[in-house]
């Protein structure tokens, strides 16, 4: 029987970013889901405006960038702008452009994310998102998962072989599974606005900030005529209501003199929280049901859409009689090392030293990182962080041997491919692959598409792969989220070894 919406082999709570990020994941895999989500529509405010290159890279994957781009401003160069001063810190996403396309922050009003991940999603036949259903309760039965779900039509029970929640900080499949959230709140509440401005301010360059002894703010233009502004008080002030006096104040501040009107504001909190584990038998968490830390960087929705696509292809896999421990076991330590480990500790860091400190450390903050992005290799290093495709798996049930295993594939250009612009991750698909270096093909039967990269006809993915690899010639097995799974040259047991130990599947389920 073909797969279809109506028999959802996963449940998917909550309609978010992160939600409808995995439903399209899902699909692009074969495999239908079913998105219940409490809330009669998608957001219709801006929210997250940022897309980083790692999560291009993903939509880019799904098939879906160009709706994106098309829709969203394309920053190429990374600059703080400040009224008579010279910019705060500038930083060229140029550096990146040997293994990234066009690269560069997209910003995009987190509604209009969340509109497009709709239609793609729906788009498929194997995605149904049910708007106006609140999951109220959720039973692991140990062959399955029980929903109870309560809506228009009153309550029922949906039952499938996986659940995820998808349902935000508040998250209820967390709660039902008995997990805290533990971590910590900061004792700061920043005010958060969308503005429209209709005068000669809207050309002003952007991003741009202020930093003053009434606190910092800073404003980035989110479409014509509309802008984000965002204020830190010196000190904690929850008490305090947000007006549209304060949020006009403050974007004269940044942006100038002038009539501005307040779309709609808000006072909110920064939390550094994660739950103990991301599984818990057949059902799992993503996105910030699993993990929520500071908006610095701007990478909570990206981090979640990350989680979807790493998830998806795992749950595929399992559904075609993977090994289904090891896999979702991988899922939690995986994504728990990235985002608690890594992400959660960065952003924490910054916050600390551009939100939370005196103004006269925060101003250092910003000289030191001045400074430090004038040396061409260490804006490298910090862009390829900024941009998350830095983020590496270095330990995890199906990972095993270390260099370059873990890693992202580089996504260098591929000349000859007849296709002006192409790069090595449009070759390829949301399924595992075998890069092939240099002249010696690995054994045939595998059932995985090999792709060769060829030092004459592809030097520059040639020279990107081969630094990677650490040799000229050899193997790179990358997993469908294109992670590098192994590498190495060997026969066809070592390698099918390789692939069952990588994929949790036997190789025939790989193809």
């Amino acid at each position: 029987m073909a797969a279809s919406a109506s028999s959802p082999s996963v449940l998917i709570v909550g309609a978010g970013p992160v939600g409808l990020a995995l439903g399209l994941g899902l699909a692009r895999q074969g495999v239908p889901s079913l998105v219940l989500e409490r809330e009669h529509a998608t957001s219709e405010h801006s929210k997250a405006p940022g897309i980083h290159i790692r999560t291009r890279e993903v939509l880019r994957q799904w098939g879906i960038d160009d709706r994106f781009t098309s829709r969203g401003h394309l920053l190429r160069r990374a600059v703080l702008h400040r009224a008579g001063a010279a910019p705060l810190i500038s930083a060229d996403f140029g550096v990146l452009a040997d293994e990234a396309a066009d690269p560069g922050l997209l910003v995009l009003e987190q509604s209009v994310t969340e509109e497009l991940l709709l239609d793609a999603a729906t788009e498929t036949g194997l995605c149904e998102v049910r708007f106006g259903a609140e999951v109220t309760a959720v039973e692991d039965e140990g062959e399955a998962v029980t929903v109870t779900v309560s809506g228009a039509e009153g309550e029922q029970r949906l039952r499938a072989p996986f659940v995820v929640g998808c349902d935000g900080a508040s998250s209820t499949v967390r709660e039902q599974m008995g997990m805290g959230f533990t971590g910590h709140t900061y004792p700061m509440r920043p005010m958060l606005a969308d503005v429209r401005v209709d005068d000669e301010r809207d050309s002003l360059a952007w991003p741009r900030t202020c930093i003053d002894r009434r606190g910092m703010t800073s404003a980035l233009r989110l479409s014509a005529g509309v802008w984000r502004i965002i204020g830190l008080h010196p000190g904690d002030r929850h008490e305090e209501a947000l007006g549209d006096e304060e949020v006009q104040s403050r974007a004269a501040r940044v942006l100038g003199p002038g009539s501005t009107e307040v779309v709609w504001s808000s006072r909110f909190r920064i939390h550094r929280r994660a739950a103990p584990r991301f599984r818990v038998g057949r059902v799992l968490m993503a996105g910030d049901s699993a993990h929520v830390h500071s908006p610095v960087g701007g990478m909570g929705m990206n981090s979640g859409i990350h989680d979807a696509h790493n998830l998806a292809w795992k749950l595929a896999h399992v559904l075609r009689g993977g090994d289904q421990e090891r896999l979702l076991d991988s899922y939690d330590v995986e994504r728990r090392e990235v985002v608690v480990e890594t992400v959660s500790r960065n952003t924490d860091l910054a916050t600390r030293a551009f939100l939370q400190s005196p103004r006269p450390v925060r101003l250092a903050a910003f000289a030191v990182a001045r400074r430090a992005l004038a040396w061409p290799r260490l804006a490298r290093r910090a862009l390829r962080g900024a941009s998350m495709i830095d983020l590496r798996y270095s330990s995890s049930p199906v990972l095993r041997g270390g260099g370059a295993v873990g890693m992202r594939l580089p996504n260098p250009p591929l000349e000859g491919q007849g296709t002006p612009g192409a790069r090595l991750h449009d070759a390829i698909p949301y399924r595992p692959v075998v890069v092939q270096l240099g002249e010696t093909p690995p054994p045939a039967g595998l059932g995985i598409t090999v792709i060769a990269v060829d030092r004459t006809r592809h030097p520059e993915a040639h020279r990107v792969l081969s630094g990677v690899l650490g040799a000229r010639e050899g193997w790179l097995l990358v997993r469908p989220d294109q992670h590098i799974a192994w590498t190495g040259r060997a026969d066809a047991a070592v390698l099918r070894a390789a692939v069952r130990h990588a994929l949790g599947t036997p190789v025939s389920g790989c193809d």
